[in-house]
């Protein structure tokens, strides 16, 4: 068969690397109609299911919760927009196309948002802070608008653009157009039509029930890997896709696959990768062993399994709850 698959082949491939989830498999869920045309590379978080997973409530949410306490301007800020993180946020989705351009993607933030309070605190901040805070006007169409507010990035040359569709719905981006697309797709009540087709595909067949889920077209992978050495640039530059995604229940259970061009880059890219997790293992190993995050890495390393079949490379991890007690110091 040539090197570059039909594209029927291809699709066939990018779908069976989502057969990595679970065996019972949640039905596939419809794109969000935010999403870019020419989105790539795609990650969805599962905020909900994460702080509602055993583990995130018995090591991380504590944390979590002091680390936000410990920022009063923030708490400030998310008191006045009526907006509790842990309560409040669903899921956060991540969606970029390839390339290095730096104002390109967008980000679709799922939860309860107070569109009274939320308004309102834009118009104070853009009343008493222009140079911080803009709000811009940006026509849909057929005599309707809608506000876009634009952020300054403190100490960055840099502006977030930002809009609130719904109570239920956020956009963000480096990019204004992306967040005006997104609101013209959604008020024109437009199925997603992303340009590169098998991808779509892809996305379609996800698990959302994942904790963090994602697909990256391989093109989309070395772009800021130039420092890597040479023969690891050249085994990623024949894989096709990457799909999978991380699971945290009461245990952890990370699930990887990339598709490559043909049976024998997957198998070199096998090697390389089981290398790489052999030295990545070493080097935490090195660092202080008091250091919780160090433990629970070295735990997850001794785990992971790489495995070469056809032209596809899989790599999973699993670590129970035990392990993590023990490598966070919460053991009995």
């Amino acid at each position: 068969m040539n090197a570059m698959a039909s594209p029927r082949v291809r699709v066939g491939l990018l779908l069976s690397l989502l057969a990595l989830g679970p065996v019972t498999r949640a039905p596939a869920a419809d794109l969000d109609p935010h999403l870019p045309a020419d989105t790539e590379t795609y990650v969805s978080v599962n905020v909900r299911q994460l702080l509602e997973s055993p583990l995130v409530k018995k090591f991380g949410l504590a944390p979590a919760r002091g680390a936000l306490r410990g920022r009063g301007e923030v708490q400030a800020v998310l008191k006045d927009l009526g907006f509790d993180p842990f309560n409040d946020l669903d899921r956060v989705q991540f969606a970029v196309p390839s390339g290095k351009v730096a104002d390109r993607g967008l980000a679709v933030v799922h939860g309860k948002f107070d569109v009274a309070k939320f308004r309102a605190k834009a118009e104070d901040v853009a009343r008493s802070n222009p140079n911080v805070l803009k709000v811009h006007k940006v026509p849909l169409g057929a005599g309707a608008s809608h506000a876009v507010y634009e952020l300054a990035v403190p100490g960055k040359d840099l502006s977030l653009f930002a809009a609130l569709v719904s109570d239920k719905v956020v956009l963000v981006s480096p990019g204004k157009d992306y967040v005006v697309d997104a609101l013209k797709q959604a008020r024109a009540r437009a199925k997603p039509a992303l340009k590169n087709r098998e991808f779509q595909a892809v996305l379609e067949g996800m698990d959302d029930r994942q904790s963090v889920s994602l697909a990256v077209l391989g093109r989309g992978l070395g772009g800021n890997l130039e420092f890597l050495p040479r023969n690891v640039l050249d085994a990623l530059a024949d894989v096709e896709v990457v799909g999978g995604g991380l699971t945290v229940s009461n245990e952890l259970k990370l699930e990887l696959a990339a598709g490559t061009k043909n049976p024998r880059s997957a198998r070199e890219l096998k090697v390389l990768a089981d290398k790489g997790l052999k030295m990545l293992q070493v080097g935490l190993m090195l660092l202080e062993s008091e250091r919780k995050d160090v433990n629970l890495g070295i735990e997850v390393l001794k785990t992971a399994r790489t495995t070469s079949k056809d032209k596809v490379v899989t790599l999973t991890a699993r670590v129970s709850a035990d392990v993590i007690a023990d490598a966070l110091g919460g053991g009995n």
